[in-house]
């Protein structure tokens, strides 16, 4: 007979849901301008939680599917996400859901290149690229298993992305300048 309990990387997305939201809390105080979106996402990030420590793994034909994401979980983590997208002022990035289902999955993505044109933005763009992916590599390699080192991870890590948004604003304007276009032959 088969015991059927939430499995650990079930446990542990609830457990980065959680930190996650506990962030978004921490950010909502002092009249913070996007106070109610952050509350909204951490109130969704306790329902994912919730979702991913109560739901049961599926099973087929005998064997635990242990990569799978509870349905309800996807559609919290997607409202949670245009939450985001709505509201810029909260700091978080868009892709937040990964950070959560990283558990489940074991991959983190790295944001699209921007290709800047300019040799500073360049290597700007490198240096955020090298410190985001060092931290998804400790991140994925459980260091962010405790819940007060999964916090200090995330908060670095959303700060990267922060700056990464500030980078990508800065080179679609460098890029755009005539001097940085390429001429066309006519």
């Amino acid at each position: 007979m088969i015991i059927r309990t939430p499995l650990p990387n079930a446990l542990h997305a609830a457990a980065r849901a959680r930190a996650i939201a506990g962030i978004a809390r921490r950010r909502s105080v002092l009249n913070h301008p996007a106070e109610e979106a952050l509350t909204t996402v951490a109130e969704l990030l306790d329902d994912v939680a919730l979702v991913f420590e109560t739901n049961l793994p599926p099973i087929l034909d005998g064997v635990v599917i242990t990569n799978t994401i509870p349905f309800d979980a996807s559609l919290l983590l997607f409202i949670a996400e245009d939450v985001i997208a709505q509201n810029k002022a909260t700091g978080l990035p868009v892709s937040l859901s990964q950070y959560v289902t990283s558990a489940v999955f074991g991959t983190l993505e790295l944001p699209r290149l921007l290709h800047p044109v300019s040799a500073q933005l360049a290597a700007q763009e490198s240096s955020l690229r090298a410190a985001l992916q060092l931290l998804h590599e400790r991140h994925l390699r459980g260091a962010g298993e405790r819940p007060e080192a999964a916090a200090l991870y995330l908060e670095a890590a959303f700060k990267l992305h922060l700056n990464w948004g500030r980078l990508a604003a800065a080179v679609a304007v460098d890029n755009a300048r005539p001097c940085n276009r390429p001429t066309v032959a006519r």
